[in-house]
């Protein structure tokens, strides 16, 4: 799921320490650099929230998956 990347999620974010990406899920698999679903990335992979993507630019969007599940 997409939502827009706002100042308001990227404080909140960091106020209550909030976990989304891959990295942080408990079916990616770090040896593997994948998901245990296949599913694509889409985005999750990121953080924090707002770091600059290969451009350099701020994302406009974040992207939340919906099989999340924080190890």
């Amino acid at each position: 799921m997409k939502f827009p990347l706002t100042d308001q999620l990227i404080e909140e974010a960091r106020r209550f320490n909030l976990r989304s990406a891959c990295c942080h899920c408990f079916y990616w698999r770090p040896g593997e650099d994948r998901c245990a679903h296949d599913w694509p990335d889409e985005g999750q992979r990121r953080w924090p929230l707002d770091a600059p993507d290969a451009s350099g630019a701020r994302p406009t969007e974040a992207a939340f998956c919906k099989e999340f599940e924080l190890k």
